[in-house]
C-alpha cells in the first residue's frame, strides 16, 4: 500500500466490501464521464447511491473534509451523466465512505455517510 493510487484502490475495495456486506448491489466502480468520476455507484432499497471514497492514514487529514463543494458539484454532474445513460426514477443519495487507518496492525475505521449534503 505504499503507492498513493494503490492505497486509494485498497480503500475502494474495503468500501465495496462494506457496502456488499450491508446488502447493496454494486452497479459500477470508478465510473467515468469526461473529467468526472464516481468511485462506487450502488443501489439498495429503491435508492441509487453515488459514493465517494476517501482513504487516509490517521486523522492528520480529514477524509470528510476532502469532499469539497467542487467535488460535490462534480459528483452531481457525474450523476446527471449516469442518469442520461441509465434512466431511472430512483431517488439519489450522494454518499461518502471514509476509510481511516489508525494502526497498520488493526482493521481500518470505516465511516459511512449516506448523504453528504447533510454532513
Amino acid at each position: 500500500m505504499a503507492h498513493h493510487n494503490d492505497f486509494g484502490k485498497w480503500g475502494e475495495e474495503v468500501a465495496t466490501d462494506f457496502l456488499l456486506q450491508r446488502g447493496f448491489e454494486i452497479l459500477a466502480r470508478n465510473w467515468r464521464h469526461a473529467h468526472k468520476e464516481i468511485d462506487i455507484i450502488a443501489q439498495q432499497a429503491g435508492k441509487l447511491y453515488f459514493v465517494e471514497v476517501k482513504t487516509r492514514h490517521g486523522e492528520e487529514w480529514s477524509a470528510e473534509g476532502a469532499i469539497t463543494a467542487k467535488k460535490r458539484t462534480l459528483m452531481w454532474r457525474a450523476m446527471m451523466a449516469w442518469k442520461l445513460q441509465h434512466p431511472s426514477l430512483m431517488p439519489v443519495c450522494y454518499s461518502a465512505i471514509a476509510i481511516v487507518i489508525h494502526d497498520p496492525n488493526e482493521s481500518p475505521e470505516i465511516r459511512w455517510y449516506e448523504n453528504i449534503w447533510e454532513m
